[in-house]
């Protein structure tokens, strides 16, 4: 019998996604209803769309006996021992109630997911209904730092916790001063640890951070404490320092008269008198003058004895107490040290937080990254079964993909909704994902998860199934890829050991199914290729090798569209794109870099012709322009120097019409602004720039929705996030270029990985939690991270922590970029690259047991490393399979222009401001009568509960609803005061109801036409359902009619007590309507 769950741990090309699909398949074939219980989610829209697509067109396969679904019709006869008609059936059958209720597919993103939850606690949240939802912080973040330090009065204490940290930092040597670049620097540094309040790490800790930091007169103390041990630790062994110098002074020697001078072991007690402490101090000559008196003196010295005497009997001792002083002075002043260094910042953060919310409430958004925070809050403190009913469907399957990369309070708020669909009969779940392929961290993603799975579930309730066979890859690239990461994992196993054994465990056990099986019948083909290259001229020869390479496989007949050449970082994106752009211009190198919105000419020159009407002195600016417009849009040279010179008619080069309507261009609304210019600079000329555009004018108006604020605003947000939006592309004919990170989850036949010399660590601030007296007063600590800097510190084992979770990150872009190729696999790296992947594959080649390998160059350092193994695939032309699956049918691109129209009205509003204005010349008492219902129908389609008035009439007031003295907030809310007062009316806006506000009903009338019906307002408290129209004229007849028609619709559809009333708002009539 199958247990409540299943935990799929799927190697890379081991079908993955088939599985997930089978297993959902197999859900819908057992009863084609319970899509209806079933939520499936992951972690990217991409994945999302192409899980959704792979289980619509498998479900039309199966119906329709398709030869391309054969493989999921067998596993799922296999694992529901069905009939095979009955299962074709019902996959018909499943097919069909997914389309006809494709809202209640719930295959959709995490985020997504607990998003729908968020909305449907608002009220049990304090959240506005209406609320938006934002993606990023870091702008908001910066805004805040911004309005904190210029709101700063001189008795604000932020401004004194400021000015100490300036203090502070000279006394740090930091070279402060009052320079505006310094002054910008010391911003960019708050702002830049700012962020840390978007970190899971700061939002676990932030509430006892919180109450310590403003606990009256911790702050001084703490740090003064800090401080007093660093001095002392410091004091110390200067001290001891001095007492050697001294002792030879006393004895009238000289630091020339010990062996090799101020080189020999002298040199230990100079660096201790200079405060250096650090373990490297101890370096191999004093540790051998710890042992031996002869190793202090020359022996051809004229004193040799008395020095011989003086080292045995003072120095040595005076040494090796020194030593074992240092190691514990090192330890305290370092610890103390680390913890002061981001001290005056942690204080900041509560400031800045608060900030960031003001700024956040007062526009309606709310952050996407406190989604689970918030949550997971609610969800400790409340009935769970009653949290997760509130998204509006009963629950009993719940499958998760790419389970390696959820974070820890992901989990936490998945796992209470998991335990509650496994206490159903009958319950399904499943969990899929690969330790190996965890290379999010970033976003907080936690391998352990996965790793440490049978921690989380009684093993009577969960089962374990790994996937392990690989059908991506061919024979030869599988072979390599066992022995390699088996080799590799066992290194960096091995190099963690010692000082961590536990980290060394969880890596073995992350990588003990690393070897995967190999298909029968698949032929001996596949090629592997990896050079290390000498430093000199690394980085000339790697895009040399990667040019030979290209054109190789280019002459052998592969297609553009199956090579592919993964990168660590995107500036090394650029970088190869310039390089094949000069040496290869006929080879189209497609990247995402291609499709962001600043890579059009068209958005690029409309923004620079907004940021030239708000700083018409910019010449540079004026030059971008002119240079785009003749170039580009007329197709004319210009002179590029002679743009910047002062005596130079620039205006004259620009459209007249831009020039001479400068100030008339700045009083017109941003969109119409922008529509304007692009008519103006006649863009429209300009091919293959629509889809830029489209995107770029959907980005446009969301902003303008979003804020009242003009042209400066939206520039900042265009340099600050807009620029990077990227366009949705089609595949295009080319050679793809693509960090590892986005190319996991893809395939290629062909994967070519250059500058594959990445470093293990860098320099980051990672957050410690103290362990020892006085530290552990502060219950956190952000702390810089580095072997030399925490080794032998109170943060040792953090950093040993930090360093299996770099060594795993790694070894897993390493795992992630190397399975990604079917036929053959070209690696280029440096030779003798301390610390990098580039090391750790020098270490591993010479180790592999595998038949047919070459490795060359080894032994000499001046050449390159060559390595290979197996034999190149045969290209054969293959003729485009094509499917008669619907579903997979291929897109035909649509050609889609830009096309601005001239405005023909002489003022332009807002949709919805318009909507109350009226073309004809009725009496003003009427139009006031009419545009009176309007506001009021408006107001009430957005409010819930009476505590939502005051806001949707402020949301009106923006959108320019509410924008004269007769129609003023104060007035509308005074008249629905009035109205809300009623009884009945009332209770219709209280918080007992579960709100369908202008939903429409759809119904086909007799002749089969789909219709639609939409109510004003529905409720219903899970007994009664209550539909009331507003009306705001005299009583009629048809309006009783049309009531009676709600409730007539209402009740097939369960709701057997169901209520209908008009509401004459003006007169404040309650009317009920009776079937």
């Amino acid at each position: 019998m199958r247990k409540p769950l299943v935990v799929y741990k799927a190697s890379a090309g081991s079908g993955k996604t088939f599985t997930l699909a089978t297993e959902y398949i197999k859900l819908l074939v057992l009863n084609p209803q319970n899509y209806r219980t079933i939520l499936a989610v992951t972690f990217t829209n991409k994945a999302t769309e192409e899980m959704k697509m792979r289980i619509l067109s498998q479900l039309y396969g199966i119906w329709k006996e398709l030869p391309d679904s054969d493989n999921y019709t067998q596993k799922v006869q296999q694992e529901t021992s069905l009939p095979i008609h009955t299962i074709r059936e019902r996959a018909g059958e499943a097919l069909h109630l997914l389309l006809h209720h494709y809202n209640s597919f719930r295959v959709q993103t995490i985020d997504a997911f607990f998003q729908s939850v968020l909305r449907n606690l608002a009220h049990e949240l304090e959240l506005t209904a209406n609320l938006r939802v934002g993606l990023s912080g870091d702008q908001v973040e910066e805004m805040a730092v911004d309005q904190l330090i210029d709101n700063l009065k001189h008795t604000d204490l932020i401004l004194q916790w400021l000015l100490r940290y300036i203090m502070d930092s000279l006394m740090e040597d930091k070279s402060w001063s009052n320079n505006d670049e310094k002054k910008t620097s010391f911003i960019r540094e708050i702002k830049h640890f700012g962020k840390t309040i978007f970190r899971d790490y700061y939002k676990e800790h932030r509430q006892e951070l919180n109450e310590k930091m403003t606990e009256e007169g911790f702050f001084e103390e703490y740090t003064k404490t800090l401080r007093q041990i660093r001095d002392d630790a410091k004091e110390r062994m200067i001290t001891i320092a001095a007492t050697f110098f001294d002792t030879l002074e006393q004895e009238n020697l000289t630091v020339s008269d010990l062996k090799n001078g101020s080189r020999g072991v002298s040199g230990y007690f100079l660096k201790l008198r200079n405060e250096q402490f650090d373990p490297s101090v101890l370096n191999k000559t004093a540790a051998k003058a710890m042992e031996e008196p002869k190793d202090w003196y020359k022996k051809d010295h004229p004193r040799a004895e008395d020095l011989h005497c003086l080292a045995d009997q003072v120095l040595i001792p005076l040494l090796r107490y020194a030593e074992k002083e240092r190691e514990q002075q090192w330890r305290l002043y370092q610890s103390a040290k680390l913890t002061l260094s981001h001290l005056n910042n942690l204080r900041l953060l509560s400031s800045i937080e608060q900030k960031v919310k003001d700024i956040n409430d007062d526009a309606n958004v709310f952050l996407l990254g406190n989604t689970q925070h918030l949550l997971h809050a609610l969800i400790q403190d409340s009935d769970a079964p009653f949290i997760f009913e509130k998204i509006g469907a009963q629950l009993h399957h719940v499958m998760i993909d790419e389970f390696q990369d959820t974070s820890t309070v992901q989990w936490q708020n998945f796992k209470v909704l998991m335990q509650e669909c496994m206490s159903h009969v009958g319950s399904e779940n499943l969990i899929v994902g690969d330790v190996k392929q965890s290379v999010y961290r970033w976003r907080s993603g936690d391998w352990r998860l996965l790793n440490n799975i049978d921690q989380q579930f009684d093993k009577e309730m969960m089962e374990v199934k790994p996937l392990q066979t690989n059908y991506r890859s061919e024979r030869n690239i599988i072979l390599f890829n066992n022995a390699f990461f088996r080799v590799a994992a066992q290194q960096e196993q091995d190099a963690l050991s010692e000082q961590h054994p536990t980290g060394a465990q969880q890596l073995r056990n992350a990588y003990a199914d690393v070897c995967q099986e190999i298909p029968e019948h698949r032929k001996p083909q596949g090629y592997v290729d990896i050079r290390l290259l000498p430093a000199e001229d690394y980085r000339e020869r790697t895009l040399e090798q990667l040019k030979d390479t290209i054109e190789e496989l280019l002459a052998q007949g592969v297609s553009p569209n199956q090579i592919a050449i993964l990168v660590r970082t995107n500036d090394i994106i650029t970088l190869i794109a310039n390089y094949f752009a000069e040496q290869m211009p006929e080879v189209t190198i497609v990247s995402d870099e291609a499709f962001r919105l600043d890579a059009s000419v068209s958005v690029r020159l409309l923004i620079d012709a907004l940021r030239l009407l708000t700083h018409p002195s910019d010449a540079l600016t004026k030059a971008h322009i002119i240079k785009s417009y003749h170039r580009e849009v007329l197709g004319e040279q210009v002179n590029d120097a002679a743009l910047l010179l002062k005596n130079m008619d620039a205006d004259s080069l620009l459209p007249e019409a831009y020039i001479s309507h400068f100030d008339e261009l700045l009083m017109l609304p941003l969109y119409e602004l922008v529509e304007t210019l692009y008519q103006i600079f006649g863009l429209q000329r300009l091919k293959d720039q629509s889809a830029y555009l489209c995107a770029f004018y959907d980005y446009l108006l969301q902003f303008s929705v979003d804020n009242s604020t003009g042209i400066d605003t939206f520039i900042e947000t265009w340099e600050q996030e807009l620029h990077k939006k990227t366009i949705q592309s089609d595949e295009l004919h080319g050679i793809r270029i693509l960090t590892i990170h986005k190319s996991k989850g893809l395939e290629y036949d062909h994967v070519l990985l250059p500058f594959c010399d990445w470093q293990l660590e860098r320099g980051e601030t990672i957050w410690c939690e103290p362990q020892v007296a006085p530290f552990n007063e502060l219950p956190v600590a952000p702390v810089d991270y580095g072997e030399k800097k925490m080794v032998g510190t109170i943060y040792e084992g953090d950093y040993l922590n930090e360093h299996l979770q770099l060594t795993v990150d790694n070894l897993n872009l390493l795992y992630v970029a190397f399975t990604r190729a079917c036929k053959s696999l070209y690696v280029i790296g440096k030779r003798k690259a301390k610390l990098s992947r580039s090391s750790l594959i020098e270490h591993v080649l010479p180790e592999l047991s595998l038949d047919g390998t070459v490795l060359n160059g080894i032994e000499d350092e001046k050449d390159d490393i060559v390595f290979s193994f197996g034999t190149r695939c045969t290209e054969e032309q293959q003729e485009k399979k094509t499917s008669d699956n619907v579903f997979l049918k291929s897109s035909e691109p649509l050609s889609v222009e830009m096309n601005v129209f001239g405005h023909k009205t002489e003022f332009r509003q807002s949709n919805k401001s318009r909507e109350f204005i009226q073309t004809d010349e009725e009496e003003s008492t009427q139009q006031s009568y009419i545009k009176t219902g309007s506001i009021l129908h408006h107001v009430f389609s957005r409010i819930r509960t009476t505590e939502d008035v005051e806001t949707a009439l402020q949301e009106l007031q923006q959108e320019g609803v509410l924008y004269d003295e007769e129609m003023t907030v104060a007035k509308v809310s005074s008249l629905l005061r009035k109205r809300l007062e009623n009884p009945r009316v009332r209770e219709w806006f209280s918080d007992k109801w579960t709100l369908y506000n202008e939903c429409t009903i759809l119904y086909k009338d007799a002749d089969g036409h789909v219709c639609e019906r939409r109510p004003d307002r529905v409720m219903t408290d899970g007994h009664r359902m209550i539909v009331v129209d507003f009306k705001f004229g005299h009583p009629r007849p048809e309006y009783q009619e049309q009531v009676k028609e709600y409730m007539q619709l209402l009740q097939p559809m369960g709701y057997q007590q169901v209520e209908g009333y008009l509401w004459y708002v003006y007169s404040n009539k309650i009317e009920e309507v009776k079937l």
